[in-house]
């Protein structure tokens, strides 16, 4: 199972406008004059999910969990407990989908879920069963997604399962242990990225706010503001919300409300090299061409060295039918890291666009072989078969 982590932001690279404002001082805007009616968006309203119902367990799974509670185990035990416990109700039967952000109690009864779903479930396990949980944010390297109508940024987050004060029933002392890192992408516990933590109301805007990209990737813009609407009371100073909601914003020709909603998303986090882009992407649309250059240079050069940037520029290059550029670009993101699977990938859908099935072929194939989880290899696998059947029909 691919258990990557996949908080999905909204990274906008389509044409903006903007009133004219050069100043790269970000300034704090006053929230509700940023803020519009919902019924200004076209689309279904429905209700939001509560931030107790995100947590909830269902009963059932409660009344399993009593057996941990009551038995004598220490944290140590109780914390492997837990695991074994998620594992048995996930498993092989969980359908991985970045997409999906599942409540707690619709990961259970689905089994369809992404991994912020699950370090909420893994959460509210925890503290079912007594033990103390706190969220962690990973920094890691910007890295972006384009599988759906839109590109998204995405983030990731751990949990800490604190064990500094577990007891000793044998000898009635107080000992202290090692906390446990539950992440599930092994491949970022490995290069051991720095971490920040993070209190649940973050957790639940970063729930919001992928609710929010679900429904904005089906265009039911009334309630994707209604989710950004959520995030923003649940937690105020997250930066990405506002960030998103200025992508919102400009989709419905809302310009100067759209660069307000940048800067104060820039204002919270100045070092955002994302909105950072694209507001210098507005700035150039409005005709203010210094002023996008300054930001755009200072985004060059955060991001020269991260391939990721590179396969993002490939991809958005694809969908513009311009292979070449592509091509180039796929070629620059494998000069920085030659294992990157998606760069591979990117090539081979580059070559197949020029009809170049040999060349397709042969890059589809070193993907498979760069890709680091099952679902990755076998979805290649798959795409060689069919290009080998499209090629061998020729």
């Amino acid at each position: 199972m691919n258990t990557v982590i996949s908080i999905s932001f909204v990274l906008s690279l389509v044409a903006l406008v903007s009133c004219q404002h050069t100043s790269e001082h970000w300034q704090l805007m006053e929230p509700q004059k940023l803020l519009l009616d919902e019924t200004q968006f076209p689309g279904e309203l429905y209700p939001v999910e509560t931030a107790e119902e995100i947590f909830r367990l269902p009963a059932a799974n409660k009344a399993e969990l009593t057996a941990l509670t009551s038995a004598r185990l220490g944290m140590t035990q109780r914390s492997t407990a837990i695991l074994k416990y998620i594992l048995a109700h996930t498993g092989d039967s969980l359908t991985y989908n970045h997409t999906v952000t599942r409540t707690v109690g619709e990961t259970l009864a689905t089994r369809q879920a992404n991994c912020l779903s699950l370090s909420i479930l893994t959460y509210s396990i925890a503290k079912e069963v007594g033990i103390d949980a706190v969220f962690q944010d990973v920094k890691i390297p910007e890295y972006w997604s384009s599988d759906t109508n839109q590109t998204w940024l995405n983030g990731h987050i751990n949990l800490k399962l604190l064990q500094n004060r577990q007891l000793n029933y044998a000898s009635g002392l107080v000992l202290l242990g090692s906390d446990i890192i539950v992440d599930f992408d092994r491949n970022t516990i490995k290069q051991r990225f720095a971490t920040e933590s993070i209190k649940p109301e973050r957790v639940i805007a970063m729930f919001y706010n992928n609710k929010a990209a679900e429904h904005f990737d089906r265009y039911n813009l009334a309630q994707t503001y209604r989710y950004y609407r959520a995030a923003i009371a649940a937690d105020p100073n997250y930066a990405v919300t506002w960030s998103n909601l200025a992508v919102l914003y400009r989709q419905q020709n809302l310009y100067p409300l759209a660069e307000q909603a940048y800067h104060h998303s820039l204002a919270l986090d100045p070092t955002s090299t994302n909105a950072m882009a694209n507001l210098a992407v507005l700035y150039r649309y409005s005709g203010d061409v210094s002023a996008a250059k300054r930001l755009e240079q200072q985004v060059h050069e955060k991001r020269k060295t991260n391939p990721w940037y590179y396969v993002m520029l490939g991809n958005e290059a694809v969908k513009r039918n311009e292979p070449n550029e592509a091509i180039a670009l796929f070629k620059q993101s494998l000069a920085l890291n030659s294992d990157t699977h998606e760069a591979l990938f990117g090539l081979a859908r580059s070559y197949f666009a020029l009809n170049n099935t040999l060349k397709a072929s042969h890059y589809l194939e070193k993907a498979r072989r760069a890709a680091k989880s099952t679902e990755d290899k076998q979805r290649y696998q798959h795409k060689i078969s069919v290009l080998n059947r499209i090629a061998s029909a020729g």
